[in-house]
């Protein structure tokens, strides 16, 4: 088996029915296997899967596994050589799986690689980063930017690749894990992802873990998809914006120290409190009709 496609799904029927569509249509005779992790979705998700494709290996978490454990399930009962870890809010066009397959088989330093990406309408989403240190989440979340912001900006420039127009392949330091094909060996051996981040900072943890075995990660200019972000994400802002903190700080405390994430805690405050005080202030307030 060459490939194992591993999609995580959470209340996104219509989209992962669409990423399936373009896998089929795209893999041509790759050996490829396709493994959906349904996340416990109440949109009927599993049961499209089991009525319309067949042919794809269905896990049923049984509960929200999120995205770091419902992944982990795919990747475990994994066969390929290659693992792609893909979102569901994804299309492959044409060419694109066959690309990055044999951008591996031809560097073998490099232990994974992301495609070109494109938003629905064409727009070109500028993705993979540098690896953030503490002052990049003190002067992205907190007041710090706020009294810094020529060195926030500066900073930005730099952990963004400002100087790249993502038009050419090159190594970069994070990719995104909405769509990462990587030797699933490699994958193994670091266990793959960390659990204790459910949603976010989840493909920079991954991306660090991968290169301290010394393997090279790769952005193929060559290969394309188009990517239609935080499909499920937006379902639940509230939810999301809660477990973005929780996150934020669960992988400040692990690379950063125990002391680090409890200062980035406590200036947080202001910021958390501001974002709450405009959620309430854009509330819509009942109204009394007269009768």
């Amino acid at each position: 088996m060459r490939v194992s496609t591993v999609i995580c799904n959470y209340n996104t029927r219509d989209e992962l029915a669409r990423a399936l569509e373009s896998l089929l249509s795209t893999q041509g005779d790759l050996d490829h296997e396709i493994i959906v992790v349904d996340n416990a979705s109440r949109d009927g998700s599993a049961a499209m899967v089991r009525a319309r494709f067949p042919g794809v290996t269905l896990i049923e978490a049984g509960g929200n596994r999120w995205f770091s454990g419902g992944n982990n399930l795919g990747l475990r009962a994994a066969r390929g050589e290659y693992a792609l870890i893909l979102n569901p809010d994804t299309v492959l066009l044409p060419g694109t799986l066959a690309t990055l397959v044999r951008y591996l088989d031809e560097h073998p330093a490099v232990g994974a690689v992301t495609p070109r990406m494109t938003f629905a309408d064409g727009t070109l989403q500028r993705n993979c980063s540098r690896f953030p240190t503490f002052a990049d989440a003190l002067l992205s979340y907190t007041l710090v930017g706020v009294l810094f912001p020529r060195w926030r900006a500066r900073r930005r420039r730099f952990m963004w690749y400002e100087d790249w127009d993502r038009l050419s392949t090159r190594a970069v330091e994070v990719a995104p894990g909405s769509c990462l094909l990587a030797r699933r060996a490699i994958l193994a051996q670091i266990d793959y992802f960390d659990e204790r981040l459910k949603l976010f900072f989840t493909d920079d943890d991954l991306c660090r873990r991968m290169v301290r075995t010394g393997a090279e990660i790769h952005y193929v200019a060559e290969a394309m998809l188009i990517h239609d972000e935080h499909a499920s994400l937006n379902q639940v802002p509230r939810l999301t914006q809660r477990i973005y903190w929780q996150d934020l700080l669960v992988y400040t405390r692990k690379y950063h120290g125990r002391a680090a994430a409890w200062a980035l805690a406590l200036l947080l405050l202001p910021t958390r409190i501001g974002m709450a005080l405009k959620r309430r202030l854009r509330r819509p307030h009942p109204t009394t009709l007269d009768s």
